[in-house]
């Protein structure tokens, strides 16, 4: 990294940076100084650790971040206890490790792939998004009507669409946004805040979702780039023009 360039991020670091022992940049920003200056994001983000983060300090395990340390029965305290207990044994449930044959899903194809290691891809975001809150919760939702019928099944998920499914097929005469805004559990979740590819440190889990979900695209962008210049070359490896074509008709 040229002098400038090291100048210019001291001088954003002196000026913008907010002052803490363990300064976390989110990637938006890493990204704009990277565009800034024109060098790569992770070059960025280890010059910033290089010269502001205190010596011997690892980003992604400071303390006070949302992941250090975090209990479930903590986090969510203020939960009644009967809520907290279902919580609990739902969200472990989800956290379990999986392998990549335990039957949820055995046809995988696509670009975006599960941080968590269970084998899953899919060609949407969406749906990678989605499958990556099935290992870690980020909203709950605990029916309100089947807790008051039913203490030893009440109905609790992470979807919002399986949610307003089962309201739709168990509770047909409620008005399914009203029992979904009643039932939302007010739940503090688990969130490690550094990149399972590039280890920067992101400031939410829509951030870190946005933030992986940019390589993969990064990632499909180089192999359509590869395709589209090997195509070409091929094209012109049969043009008249081209001095090194080869000749099929010899």
């Amino acid at each position: 990294m040229a002098s400038p360039q090291e100048q210019f991020i001291q001088q954003w670091f002196e000026n913008f940076a907010q002052e803490e022992a363990y300064p976390v940049l989110a990637s938006e920003t890493v990204n704009a100084l990277a565009t800034i200056i024109q060098r790569s994001p992770q070059s960025v983000l280890e010059y910033v650790n290089r010269n502001f983060i205190p010596t011997g300090t690892i980003t992604r395990s400071r303390p006070n971040d949302s992941s250090s340390g975090y209990s479930i029965a903590e986090a969510n305290r203020h939960l009644p206890p009967e809520t907290l207990q279902l919580v609990e044994k739902y969200v472990m449930a989800c956290q379990r490790h999986r392998t990549p044959n335990d039957g949820r899903r055995r046809v995988n194809n696509g670009t975006y792939r599960c941080t968590y290691a269970c084998g899953y891809r899919t060609k949407r975001a969406y749906d990678w998004r989605r499958h990556e809150e099935t290992h870690e919760p980020q909203e709950l939702w605990l029916c309100l009507l089947c807790s008051q019928t039913d203490d030893q099944s009440p109905f609790l998920v992470n979807r919002k669409d399986k949610f307003i499914k089962h309201v739709k097929d168990s509770h047909k005469e409620w008005d399914y946004e009203r029992v979904l805004e009643m039932s939302k559990v007010k739940f503090n979740p688990k969130f490690d805040p550094v990149c399972p590819i590039c280890a920067i440190i992101t400031a939410s889990w829509d951030d870190r979702c946005r933030h992986v979900l940019s390589h993969y695209e990064n990632e499909t962008m180089r192999k359509a780039k590869t395709s589209m210049n090997e195509t070409r070359t091929a094209a012109l490896m049969g043009s008249p023009k081209c001095p090194g074509r080869i000749n099929t008709w010899s």
